[in-house]
């Protein structure tokens, strides 16, 4: 008879448990857990574990859930979380469920809030703003007073950088928030989204690696291809290499070594000291690759939605009009002495007319082989 046990997954809405048995695989639990929430399985999200050396992986879909290194705690269950494994390019047209558009909205939101995705503080107030529309609806100022708790919605950094009280930043957010009246839940998670896909560190996951030199680098992989980022600074891509240009991915044991397309470039080698995470880094380019020719094949089959370009332009007119009031306003109780290397990184990039996609593609300009070449001569001490 097959070994049963209890597992307990986390998600966005709050936690459930779930009886499992040896032959159940990954893939079945994912799906238990999905129709649990009411939501279809998807090739986005997936369960995360925490194994036996304390890293996090996410489970084998044709695995059977048991077989993972799992790490063990005493009297309690085994745990997962159900997590955005990867990310769509356009959330328009890739996240047509309702709830799947609010888990991931909520995994983004958590991740902004909590300061691992880098938000400059005006649009923190501006999510901060949608995230009430979407929970509570139009902002009635008698009803919801007191309601607006700025340590909960903002990062503590943002928070850190200006001569705010509380009740000041409540203010903020409620003005904000009052600008989106008759805007539904739905279209409101929509338009955060829409937003948020555009920040540089949306969709990023890293990994610590270095080159022949000894020098620490991170390994950033998203869904149009990898980048290369100083030790220092993660919001700003030294390095870039389109999924376009890459033939094949390998590691064997510390070393991976990627080949580019044509064979014209040598082959872009890096170090990374922990086998199991090499395993999830090829894992995660692999899928990231796979999931971009898909997405071209769709493209050019013309299987997307039609946008209102107009109305979006319109859109987007307004959120820009509405963040640089935001700044202003900021700019005047600003406390630079708490000014973080990212918010630096950050403004020297606007200043330069630099946006995510520019500062992608200025990363990937010249030639593989100049980049694999500046790569390898990377040193500690480098500036951007």
């Amino acid at each position: 008879m097959p070994k049963s046990a209890t597992v307990e997954v986390i998600h966005m809405l709050g936690r459930d448990s779930f009886e499992i048995t040896s032959k159940t695989t990954g893939h079945d639990l994912f799906v238990q857990v999905m129709e649990k929430l009411e939501a279809p399985a998807n090739s986005f999200f997936n369960l995360q574990y925490t194994d036996n050396k304390d890293f996090e992986a996410f489970i084998k879909p044709e695995k059977k859930v048991l077989s993972h290194d799992l790490k063990k705690v005493k009297d309690a269950p085994h745990q997962f979380a159900l997590r955005a494994q990867f990310y769509p390019e356009l959330v328009n047209e890739e996240l047509s469920d309702e709830r799947v558009q609010e888990l991931f909205w909520l995994q983004i939101r958590e991740s902004i809030v909590s300061d691992t995705c880098y938000c400059p503080p005006e649009l923190c107030v501006l999510f901060a703003a949608e995230a009430m529309q979407a929970d509570h609806g139009d902002l009635d100022r008698a009803t919801h007073a007191g309601m607006i708790d700025a340590a909960k919605c903002l990062p503590e950094r943002v928070l850190r950088q200006h001569d705010l009280t509380h009740e000041q930043w409540a203010e903020r957010i409620a003005n904000a928030w009052d600008t989106l009246r008759g805007i539904s839940r739905q279209q409101i998670i929509m338009d955060y989204l829409n937003v948020a896909q555009d920040l540089e560190q949306y969709g990023v996951t890293y990994f610590e690696i270095h080159n022949k030199k000894g020098t620490k680098l991170w390994l950033g992989v998203h869904n149009l291809g990898m980048d290369i980022y100083e030790y220092k600074n993660k919001v700003t891509p030294r390095l870039g290499f389109p999924w376009t240009e890459i033939a094949n991915i390998s590691f064997n044991d510390k070393k991976f070594t990627i080949k580019m397309v044509g064979g014209k470039a040598p082959d872009f080698k890096f170090y990374s000291p922990r086998f199991k995470v090499n395993k999830r880094i090829l894992d995660l380019c692999v899928r990231n690759h796979q999931m971009y020719v898909e997405r071209r094949r769709k493209q050019l089959m013309g299987d997307g939605m039609v946008e209102d370009r107009a109305a979006f332009e319109a859109k987007i007119k307004k959120t820009r009009e509405q963040l640089s009031a935001i700044r202003r306003d900021l700019e005047s109780v600003k406390d630079k002495t708490h000014e973080t290397a990212e918010d630096r990184y950050y403004e020297q990039q606007k200043e330069a007319g630099m946006d995510k996609y520019k500062t992608m593609k200025k990363a990937q300009s010249g030639d593989a082989r100049r980049r694999i070449e500046e790569f390898e001569n990377l040193e500690d001490d480098v500036e951007c």
